[in-house]
């Protein structure tokens, strides 16, 4: 239905903490399907993961490597089970990023915080509202990343 758009490469979308400024183009045929998502502020965007191989489709364990950008060093971080990390390396390369709306144009929609490469297809959009968050009084985290998270000079979890 779309595609990301940012003309960055990919190193450059890996290191950013907080990830990028960039466009999801929608396809002509799609547009209707924008209707009245200006005013919402974040977005939730489905997306094919079009660069993970079929060998990186078979790994279950891993270490939660976006961590690294904070500081922590790769032999320090636990291995855990894929379904407890977001790595894009999973048997199913479906991602989920939550992206803040900055403005629609037209079948563009410019966003920030963007985790995604460019290129990267889009198979859906819905819009972050509050009935689908967490208040921070309800989120827990494992203790490994409770740790971790202090560490990096993060907030009470």
């Amino acid at each position: 239905m779309g595609i990301v758009k940012h003309g960055l490469n990919d190193d450059v979308v890996r290191s950013s903490p907080m990830g990028v400024d960039g466009l999801i183009e929608i396809f002509d045929e799609f547009i209707d399907g924008l209707r009245n998502i200006d005013g919402f502020s974040h977005l939730i965007i489905i997306s094919l993961l079009n660069k993970v191989t079929k060998e990186q489709q078979k790994v279950l364990v891993v270490r939660p490597r976006r961590l690294v950008r904070f500081g922590i060093a790769a032999n320090e971080l636990p291995e855990i089970g894929v379904f407890a990390t977001d790595s894009p390396h999973r048997p199913n390369p479906i991602g989920l990023s939550i992206v803040r709306l900055v403005n629609r144009d037209g079948r563009f929609l410019r966003v920030s915080g963007l985790d995604l490469f460019d290129g990267t297809p889009i198979l859906d959009i819905k819009p972050y509202t509050p009935d689908r968050s967490v208040g921070i009084n309800d989120l827990r985290t494992p203790n490994w990343y409770s740790a971790l998270w202090k560490r990096i000079g993060g907030g009470v979890i």
